[in-house]
């Protein structure tokens, strides 16, 4: 016998605010429930010579155990997007815990929907403060030619160098920010980023309820040109990193606005339409180092300059 054998069966687990049930099987699958509500999920665990490694579907959130187990302990190890850190387990039937500090209360749902608020906000003003500039000296450019264009171009390169590439690449336009195409793709863009940063917070967190009872997985749902926003956050965006969260609300009030989720981007026209484009615009020139999207699709090749 064995310490794993220990580990088959029910455990109460306290982590934050929070306290869950697992329950392991021998064949490597583990499930979890929330005590005090119904959400509940499942995934796998693993043994080393040290260690019991768990690992959840549809989440980024990974657990390990510190072998040889006992039946109350905090020799653990939770990592997360929301909380990184031990916590306290005990076997269901098995000693009481041993007392522990208070759990400090993870953050309410409103509490989590308005950071992220915040967080798209701030992203929204921060593009606009970066693109107003460039498409002033980008029609200031339009208007020179000669030795006095090549010289104003190479000032706007060294100014706006990553903003140009953004733009020219997520709006499918020139490179050269003195064309007509470039600085009518730019108006557009900002004139929808204003769009949008004038919209209340008026979203829900509906977790697997309301629209996010709909099987399609999906971060959230949105009715296109519904005013006020109607957006309903789902479970996967709660499992989410921080700016995956703000550029999910940055998207789904693209579509507030009357933007769609567009499939085949290849024209500026398609590219102005699509609610993912214009948060990515945003994302992009918001994160200076940033060569992704944030949910880690469109790899910049080759890479945008930084910052």
């Amino acid at each position: 016998m064995t310490d794993l054998d220990l580990l088959f069966g029910k455990w109460t687990v306290h982590v934050k605010g929070w306290t869950w049930e697992y329950e392991f099987q021998r064949d490597g699958r583990v499930s979890w429930r929330d005590v005090h509500s119904a959400e509940k999920g499942v995934g796998n665990w693993a043994a080393t010579s040290k260690l019991v490694n768990m690992w959840w579907k549809d989440s980024k959130t990974r657990e390990s155990w510190q072998r040889p187990l006992t039946a109350s302990n905090d020799k653990t190890w939770y990592e997360s997007s929301y909380f990184r850190g031990k916590y306290r387990i005990a076997k269901a039937g098995g000693a009481a815990p041993a007392p522990g500090p208070t759990p400090t209360p993870g953050p309410t749902d409103a509490e989590m929907v308005n950071r992220a608020f915040e967080a798209s906000r701030a992203s929204l003003r921060t593009a606009l403060d970066r693109l107003r500039p460039l498409l002033r000296d980008a029609n200031a450019l339009a208007n020179l030619d000669g030795l006095a264009r090549l010289s104003a171009l190479t000032r706007l390169n060294v100014t706006h160098q990553r903003d140009i590439a953004v733009v020219s690449r997520r709006l499918l336009v020139p490179l050269d920010p003195g064309s007509k195409e470039f600085r009518d793709a730019l108006s557009k863009a900002i004139t929808l980023i204003e769009q949008n940063l004038a919209l209340p917070n008026t979203i829900a967190l509906s977790r697997n309820g309301g629209k996010c009872s709909n099987p399609k997985p999906a971060f959230a749902w949105t009715n296109i040109g519904h005013r006020p926003p109607d957006t309903e956050l789902c479970t996967a965006w709660v499992n989410s990193r921080d700016d995956l969260r703000r550029d999910v609300i940055t998207h789904e009030y693209f579509h507030t606005i009357g933007l769609a989720d567009v499939e085949g981007v290849n024209t500026t026209a398609r590219a102005l339409m699509n609610a993912n484009t214009l948060a990515q615009v945003v994302a992009l020139v918001t994160d200076r180092t940033r060569q992704k999207n944030s949910d880690g699709g469109e790899e910049a090749v080759p890479p945008l300059p930084s910052p």
